[in-house]
């Protein structure tokens, strides 16, 4: 077992490589058609303006119940359309430094999670194979799978949920070499 007081700098530096690659990932077009315009979207938010919809995620129709389900009714709303899942935040500027910083809280939890998963089997002066095998496999699966429900449940395009998965593979390969160089020697 390798101590977790010891994964300390590799946990914080990989924190910081996952960090700065999204930025850099995120500056390039990789992601630009993650998300596309809605037709008539000045038409659509004027329509939309007036209902004061509060920030949530939404279903529509929204199904209430399992029998109402499998109603004609709602079979017919179903086929008439929009069918859509919605989330809508708070107008308004965006908050990006509190989103930058529930980021990096967050990758510094996977590599930290990981870490302790992989130091309880990884002793200290383990094989840098190894540890970047298990460490990197680990933080793929963190990162990139998360999204594939979005898409079986919720329709997010498939195209989207790949890229995140790349975005993902650059996550873990250096992740997994941070650990790899900085596991504790035996």
């Amino acid at each position: 077992m390798t101590p977790l007081a010891s994964l300390l700098l590799p946990i914080v530096l990989s924190a910081v490589a996952v960090f700065v690659l999204t930025m850099v990932i995120h500056m390039s077009p990789w992601h630009k058609r993650d998300y596309v315009r809605l037709p008539d979207e000045d038409g659509v938010m004027a329509a939309l303006r007036p209902f004061n919809i509060p920030p949530n995620d939404y279903t529509v129709p929204h199904p209430g119940s399992g029998e109402y389900m499998q109603s004609p009714e709602y079979d017919a709303r179903r086929n008439a359309g929009p069918v859509m899942n919605l989330t809508v935040i708070p107008s308004g500027p965006w908050k990006i430094g509190t989103m930058m910083g529930s980021w990096f809280l967050f990758t510094l939890a996977v590599s930290a999670i990981v870490a302790c998963v992989v130091g309880a089997v990884v002793p200290r002066g383990g094989p840098a194979h190894t540890v970047f095998h298990q460490i990197a496999v680990l933080t793929f699966l963190s990162y990139a799978m998360g999204a594939v429900p979005l898409s079986i449940w919720y329709h997010r395009k498939w195209s989207t949920t790949f890229r995140n998965a790349v975005d993902a593979l650059l996550y873990a390969l250096a992740t997994g070499v941070i650990f790899a160089m900085m596991w504790p020697k035996g």
